[in-house]
């Protein structure tokens, strides 16, 4: 019964992990390691029993024990983690995948010439690992085994194409299939990034309230009872701005904004350095249970603005250079109907803005889309329509956000003046200010990271204690 057990969970773990084994002997011996892991495991779990049904002082075993467990699950910990992790991204990039595949549909073999051609992607992170397997099998095997393969390893939305991708191949009717699934990924996808929009846009105004309360309670409390008291609403403050611009997600995957390295070392900088400015009063109003002048505050908030100002800049600027895109999507449009091809489609634009260091994820998309298209040959301008509607969804998407933008902003930019009118009622005390100034960075950081979707740039926090300075 046990072993029948571990089995399952090996072939379990094996489905999961199969496109992380770049040679035949890991894919071998993965196996082998959730086996001994498990072993290790109950063996140690029985040691540990033992010991204490000896009630012998086992301290050095009942340390030494957990932690071989551990060390023996961490490799096939980070294996399941890796292999979670490539087909969330492969859940993500499918709609993309399918509309790629299916804008210029005439054999309903475009998936599987996009399968070889993003072995080599640097846009498609999850399909490069299917691409490159897939690439490799056919190679040995052919292509129908080595789909049914990818098939049959895959999770999620993704098996269940490749699975009626396959059946319809050969019952021939793979054209209308892939006709059909391009237009419900088209209409997922935008209906998802409109929820998620609106959802973001709903929750920056939330923090903005929640932030407002807090203090609040903070002077219905300093009232009512012991000003020490709020010493302990102190604390769960500042972790609750650390774990909100932690667990806050990226923006979409069509919008999220690419860094190149060097960019992105110089703006994590600054941003460490802002941090370390704006948490610098409150620090020190703990530790002295002194009040920090104002000036003090103004010359900190400004700083931490000045470090910040790149960051928010380029994020922005990048997110509005998207829009550009509508002009190249009109010259593809004309150069289709025209021509029947891509060839005579000018680059000079595109080429422009994929090599901004900073860039969303949907022009690098567009960019490898169309040089898959002119790789095919020949086009076919209603079929095409598909991709071009389909992109025009999502920057209209992305102007609903950014519109949104400004609500949160001026809901967020409210917060100082909230907490500030509140403040005047309550008695004059170091721990007072202590937790206001902590929700006014709490608000700034989970915002921050809302609004342009990472931790990079300072300057919403330090706009706040700016204008908290002034007040």
């Amino acid at each position: 019964m046990l072993g029948r057990l571990i089995d399952k969970v090996v072939d379990y773990y094996r489905g999961w992990t199969v496109f992380l084994d770049e040679g035949l002997e890991e894919y071998l011996e993965a196996p082998w390691k959730l086996k001994s892991a498990i072993a290790v495991t109950l063996e140690g779990i029985l040691v540990i029993l033992l010991t204490s049904a000896s009630q012998s002082p086992g301290t050095l075993i009942l340390t030494v024990v957990p932690l071989l467990i551990i060390i023996a699950w961490l490799p096939v910990l980070d294996k399941l983690a890796e292999a979670r992790g490539i087909h969330g991204l492969v859940d993500k990039e499918l709609a993309f995948f399918i509309v790629m595949a299916s804008a210029t549909c005439r054999t309903g073999l475009e998936p599987l010439e996009l399968l070889r051609y993003v072995s080599e992607s640097r846009v498609f992170k999850g399909f490069r690992v299917i691409g490159e397997k897939f690439t490799c099998l056919e190679k040995i095997i052919g292509v129908g085994d080595a789909l049914r393969i990818v098939s049959s390893v895959l999770k999620g939305m993704a098996r269940t194409f490749f699975i009626e991708y396959s059946s319809a191949l050969s019952t021939g009717t793979v054209v209308e299939y892939l006709m059909r699934s391009a237009g419900e990924a088209v209409k997922d996808a935008w209906s998802g990034l409109s929820r998620i929009v609106e959802k973001r846009s709903e929750l920056g105004v939330l923090i903005a309230v929640v932030a407002s309360v807090i203090p609040a309670l903070t002077v219905g409390f300093t009232i009512l009872m012991d000003a020490y008291i709020l010493y302990y609403t102190l604390i769960p403050i500042p972790i609750l701005g650390v774990v909100g611009s932690t667990i806050i997600p990226n923006y979409p995957l069509p919008f999220k904004v690419l860094i190149e390295k060097s960019v992105g070392k110089v703006l994590s900088l600054m941003y460490i350095v802002g941090v370390v400015l704006l948490t610098y009063p409150l620090t020190y109003m703990v530790l002295t249970d002194r009040m920090m002048e104002k000036t003090i505050l103004l010359y900190l908030g400004a700083a931490s603005m000045i470090l910040g100002a790149p960051g928010f800049t380029l994020i922005l600027t990048a997110l509005f250079k998207t829009f550009e895109l509508r002009n190249v999507l009109e010259d593809v449009s004309v150069n289709v109907r025209t021509y029947r091809s891509l060839i005579f489609v000018d680059d000079e634009l595109l080429s422009h803005l994929g090599s901004k260091p900073i860039r969303t994820w949907l022009i690098d998309y567009v960019c490898e889309t169309l040089r898959f298209h002119r790789s095919l040959g020949e086009v076919e301008p209603d079929v095409y329509t598909l991709f071009t509607v389909f992109t025009n969804d999502l920057l209209r998407t992305l102007r609903s956000y950014l519109a949104g933008l400004t609500i949160m902003i001026t809901a967020i930019l409210s917060t100082p003046f909230l907490i500030k009118t509140l403040l005047t009622i309550a008695p004059f005390t170091s721990i007072t200010l202590q937790v206001a100034y902590s929700s006014i960075l709490a608000t700034g950081f989970i915002s921050s990271k809302l609004m342009l979707g990472r931790n990079i740039s300072t300057l919403v926090p330090g706009l706040l204690v700016f204008i908290y300075g002034l007040l």
